[in-house]
Protein backbone atom coordinates (compact mmCIF):
# COMPACT_ATOMS: atom_id res chain seq x y z
CA UNK A 1 0.00 0.00 0.00
CA UNK A 2 2.91 2.34 0.69
CA UNK A 3 4.31 2.20 -2.85
CA UNK A 4 0.91 2.95 -4.36
CA UNK A 5 0.48 5.94 -2.04
CA UNK A 6 3.95 7.18 -2.98
CA UNK A 7 3.24 6.90 -6.71
CA UNK A 8 -0.08 8.72 -6.34
CA UNK A 9 1.52 11.48 -4.30
CA UNK A 10 4.34 11.90 -6.82
CA UNK A 11 1.89 11.91 -9.74
CA UNK A 12 -0.40 14.48 -8.15
CA UNK A 13 2.55 16.67 -7.22
CA UNK A 14 3.87 16.57 -10.78
CA UNK A 15 0.41 17.36 -12.11
CA UNK A 16 0.00 20.35 -9.80
CA UNK A 17 3.47 21.65 -10.63
CA UNK A 18 2.88 21.50 -14.39
CA UNK A 19 -0.69 22.80 -14.32
CA UNK A 20 0.14 26.54 -14.41
CA UNK A 21 2.44 25.98 -17.39
CA UNK A 22 -0.26 24.20 -19.37
CA UNK A 23 -2.85 26.82 -18.45
CA UNK A 24 -0.83 29.60 -20.09
CA UNK A 25 0.40 27.58 -23.09
CA UNK A 26 -2.55 27.99 -25.41
CA UNK A 27 -3.09 28.48 -29.12
CA UNK A 28 -6.40 30.26 -28.61
CA UNK A 29 -7.20 33.41 -30.48
CA UNK A 30 -6.62 36.88 -29.15
CA UNK A 31 -9.15 38.10 -26.62
CA UNK A 32 -10.56 40.64 -29.06
CA UNK A 33 -11.24 38.03 -31.73
CA UNK A 34 -14.72 36.50 -31.70
CA UNK A 35 -15.03 32.74 -31.32
CA UNK A 36 -17.49 30.99 -33.59
CA UNK A 37 -20.06 28.41 -32.57
CA UNK A 38 -20.81 25.11 -34.28
CA UNK A 39 -23.77 26.70 -36.09
CA UNK A 40 -21.55 29.49 -37.41
CA UNK A 41 -19.12 26.90 -38.74
CA UNK A 42 -22.03 25.02 -40.38
CA UNK A 43 -23.27 28.17 -42.13
CA UNK A 44 -19.74 29.21 -43.14
CA UNK A 45 -18.88 25.82 -44.63
CA UNK A 46 -22.29 25.42 -46.28
CA UNK A 47 -21.93 28.73 -48.08
CA UNK A 48 -18.58 27.90 -49.69
CA UNK A 49 -18.69 27.62 -53.51
CA UNK A 50 -17.89 23.89 -53.48
CA UNK A 51 -20.76 23.14 -51.09
CA UNK A 52 -23.15 25.35 -53.09
CA UNK A 53 -22.21 23.53 -56.31
CA UNK A 54 -22.81 20.19 -54.60
CA UNK A 55 -26.18 21.40 -53.31
CA UNK A 56 -27.05 22.28 -56.91
CA UNK A 57 -25.87 18.86 -58.11
CA UNK A 58 -27.98 17.14 -55.43
CA UNK A 59 -30.99 19.22 -56.48
CA UNK A 60 -30.43 18.28 -60.12
CA UNK A 61 -30.17 14.62 -59.09
CA UNK A 62 -33.47 14.85 -57.25
CA UNK A 63 -35.08 16.61 -60.22
CA UNK A 64 -33.82 14.23 -62.89
CA UNK A 65 -34.22 10.96 -60.99
CA UNK A 66 -31.36 9.32 -62.92
CA UNK A 67 -28.71 7.13 -61.30
CA UNK A 68 -25.62 8.93 -62.57
CA UNK A 69 -26.27 12.31 -60.89
CA UNK A 70 -27.24 10.53 -57.66
CA UNK A 71 -24.05 8.48 -57.58
CA UNK A 72 -21.87 11.43 -58.61
CA UNK A 73 -23.40 13.67 -55.93
CA UNK A 74 -23.06 10.94 -53.30
CA UNK A 75 -19.40 10.35 -54.11
CA UNK A 76 -18.57 14.06 -54.13
CA UNK A 77 -20.42 14.76 -50.85
CA UNK A 78 -18.54 11.87 -49.23
CA UNK A 79 -15.25 13.22 -50.55
CA UNK A 80 -16.06 16.69 -49.24
CA UNK A 81 -16.89 15.30 -45.78
CA UNK A 82 -13.58 13.41 -45.78
CA UNK A 83 -11.56 16.47 -46.82
CA UNK A 84 -13.21 18.70 -44.21
CA UNK A 85 -12.66 16.09 -41.49
CA UNK A 86 -8.99 15.62 -42.37
CA UNK A 87 -8.43 19.36 -42.76
CA UNK A 88 -9.86 20.17 -39.34
CA UNK A 89 -8.85 17.21 -37.21
CA UNK A 90 -5.44 16.14 -38.47
CA UNK A 91 -2.23 18.11 -38.47
CA UNK A 92 -1.71 17.76 -42.22
CA UNK A 93 -2.94 21.07 -43.61
CA UNK A 94 -3.46 23.71 -40.92
CA UNK A 95 -1.81 23.14 -37.55
CA UNK A 96 -3.30 26.18 -35.83
CA UNK A 97 -6.88 25.24 -36.76
CA UNK A 98 -6.47 21.66 -35.52
CA UNK A 99 -4.86 22.79 -32.28
CA UNK A 100 -7.62 25.35 -31.77
CA UNK A 101 -10.23 22.59 -32.06
CA UNK A 102 -8.27 20.33 -29.70
CA UNK A 103 -8.05 23.05 -27.05
CA UNK A 104 -11.71 24.13 -27.49
CA UNK A 105 -10.80 27.57 -28.77
CA UNK A 106 -12.86 27.19 -31.93
CA UNK A 107 -15.82 25.06 -32.88
CA UNK A 108 -15.46 21.77 -34.65
CA UNK A 109 -17.16 21.23 -38.02
CA UNK A 110 -19.05 18.15 -36.80
CA UNK A 111 -22.45 19.53 -37.87
CA UNK A 112 -21.29 20.13 -41.43
CA UNK A 113 -19.63 16.71 -41.61
CA UNK A 114 -22.86 15.11 -40.36
CA UNK A 115 -24.87 17.06 -42.96
CA UNK A 116 -22.51 16.01 -45.75
CA UNK A 117 -22.63 12.35 -44.68
CA UNK A 118 -26.44 12.46 -44.49
CA UNK A 119 -26.65 13.93 -47.99
CA UNK A 120 -24.13 11.33 -49.19
CA UNK A 121 -26.27 8.55 -47.71
CA UNK A 122 -29.43 9.96 -49.29
CA UNK A 123 -27.77 10.25 -52.69
CA UNK A 124 -26.41 6.70 -52.39
CA UNK A 125 -29.89 5.44 -51.55
CA UNK A 126 -31.26 7.35 -54.54
CA UNK A 127 -28.66 5.76 -56.82
CA UNK A 128 -29.32 2.22 -55.55
CA UNK A 129 -33.10 2.22 -55.17
CA UNK A 130 -34.98 0.13 -57.71
CA UNK A 131 -36.57 1.97 -60.62
CA UNK A 132 -40.11 1.13 -61.62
Amino acid sequence: MGSLRGRLTAGLTALLLTMPATAFATTCFDTGEAQDSAWDVLVRLSSKPVALALFALAGFALYSGKRLPFSLAGALWGLLAFVIAVDNHELFFDDKKALGIIEDCTASPHLFIALAIAICAGMTYGALRPRT
